[in-house]
């Protein structure tokens, strides 16, 4: 458990503390346990992509058959923090990682734990030789699942192992709360119990998974590639009334805005198209500069809109008319197929109205 102060006056603390609880993640190491399996799901338990995480949600806790180290097949060793016996309760997963034990008389202590994790709802991850174990205490029964080949699950499984039909044949699966992975997948093992513990967002989760699995040259490719130099953005006119073109912009073509009247500026929204309004004594404050803007309908630029059919061209256009529009160019059926009209706006500003369905 970690503490923050809310506000300190230099003499004493104002509003005391803010209580940030942290869950726990329980890994379950038995001797000759695979640490290659831990450190993808560790790591950004406890920190970012550049320094540690000021307010981490969880805390990695070791569990084993005693307080005494833990051996991996490397030969490093780990000192546990709790043993079977003494397991603490508010804990969020129970992960256990592959090795050489699971198949040993320590394995069957494991049991209960998982059957208390299950029951209470928590997270329950196993990968490798631990999936198999899995499947031989009947735990795969009721969830889709993966591990290290199906033929390997029915030879560990046995009797007590009922649901080759649930198996699928991937890196790593999730369904209802239970995670499990083959012994080549400990990324996408720690993705999932990532997204299950909801660490990070869900973006952040597939980035940090396509970085390990690309690499930094392959990554920083597909970054560059994924941002282009520019983003189109909106289109902006510059006006004389600001509250005439956001009415007919509103009324004609169904533009959106919460616009409160008197602001200088205005954003206007249909669908994911927007237009932003800019009085022209106002921008021309703003940018301290004076610009020359054109007399009448104005040849500069048009707004473009389509619609289903030739048929709709025409009823937009006399809708639009009727309503205030200036025309320009009535209803017309182009040679290249397109059938299109064009009015103008209040300050008069082109608008196309067209389609290419006849």
């Amino acid at each position: 458990m970690e503490f923050e102060i809310i506000e300190n006056n230099g003499l004493e603390l104002i509003g005391i503390v803010k209580k940030i609880e942290m869950k726990k993640v329980l890994y379950v190491l038995l001797p000759q346990f695979a640490e290659h399996e831990l450190p993808y799901l560790t790591q950004p338990l406890r920190s970012d992509a550049t320094a540690m995480k000021e307010h981490p949600k969880y805390e990695n806790k070791i569990v084993a058959e005693s307080m005494e180290p833990v051996e991996a097949i490397s030969g490093f060793r780990v000192l546990p923090d709790y043993t079977f016996n003494n397991v603490p309760d508010d804990y969020a997963a129970l992960v256990l990682i592959g090795g050489y034990s699971w198949k040993s008389e320590v394995a069957e202590r494991v049991a209960p734990l998982v059957t208390d994790a299950i029951s209470k709802g928590r997270i329950v991850g196993a990968i490798c030789n631990a999936a198999s174990w899995m499947a031989s205490k009947g735990f795969l029964n009721e969830v889709r699942h993966t591990g290290n080949g199906i033929e390997q699950l029915q030879l560990w499984g046995g009797e007590a192992y009922t649901n080759a039909a649930g198996y699928v044949n991937a890196q790593a699966v999730s369904d209802k709360n239970i995670v499990t992975a083959n012994g080549s997948a400990s990324l996408e093992f720690a993705c999932e119990i990532l997204t299950l513990l909801k660490n990070d967002e869900p973006k952040e989760i597939e980035m940090y998974k396509m970085f390990y699995k690309m690499g930094l040259v392959e990554f920083a490719k597909m970054m560059s590639q994924a941002k282009p130099r520019f983003t189109f953005n909106t289109v902006g006119l510059f006006t004389t009334d600001n509250a005439r073109v956001v009415a007919f912009y509103r009324d004609i073509f169904g533009f959106k805005t919460e616009w409160n009247g008197t602001d200088p500026n205005v954003e206007m929204s249909l669908g994911t198209s927007r237009i932003i309004l800019s009085p022209r004594d106002a921008f021309e404050q703003m940018t301290s500069h004076e610009y020359a803007y054109p007399d009448g309908t104005n040849g500069t630029m048009e707004l473009s809109f389509d619609v289903p059919t030739f048929a709709d061209v025409d009823k937009e256009y006399d809708r639009a008319v009727s309503m205030g529009a200036k025309p320009v160019f009535a209803p017309t059926t182009e040679p290249w197929g397109q059938r299109t009209c064009y009015v103008a706006d209040p300050e008069g500003n082109l608008i196309e109205i067209s389609s290419s369905v006849e």
